[in-house]
């Protein structure tokens, strides 16, 4: 009885183990993303005033999150594609989605839903805009060529 009650408590004290692991950073991951993608962006001639990148997961799917404040309240299909190329190249994680929001200089959201779709990219609109990391890298991969 002793014996099956330890092999229960240290399933447990794996199982507890391996969820508490799950919730913390792998080691080596590269966060360098939040520094690089708002810095080549800011860079760029696109015109960002501002800009952030994060990273998260909701449910099962993780996801890259860009935020970029212009310096006027307009943006072109090629301006947004040029933007989704830097984000691509600086971009240090992997994930599944990217989540875009993209607003003016007074905080106003700029649509950018129909460029998206322009660009070949059937997003998602919620609260955010997102489209699957695969259709921004074969946006980024237009803005290349």
């Amino acid at each position: 009885m002793i014996r099956r009650r330890t092999g229960w408590l240290a399933l447990g004290g794996m199982l507890a183990a391996l969820a508490l692991g799950g919730c913390s950073q792998a080691p080596g991951m590269d966060d360098s993303f939040t520094e690089r993608i708002p810095a080549a962006l800011e860079r760029s001639d696109l015109g960002v005033t501002e800009s952030w990148a994060d990273k998260g997961v909701d449910g099962l799917t993780t996801y890259l999150s860009v935020g970029v404040s212009l310096d006027r309240d307009v943006i072109s299909a090629s301006e947004l594609q040029q933007l989704i190329a830097i984000v691509v190249d600086e971009n240090t994680v992997s994930v599944r989605n990217l989540r875009l929001s993209v607003e003016d200089e007074a905080g106003e959201d700029i649509d950018i839903v129909p460029l998206l779709e322009q660009l070949g990219a059937d997003p998602l609109v919620g609260t955010f805009v997102s489209i699957t990391f695969d259709e921004a890298t074969a946006i980024a991969e237009g803005a290349a060529s």
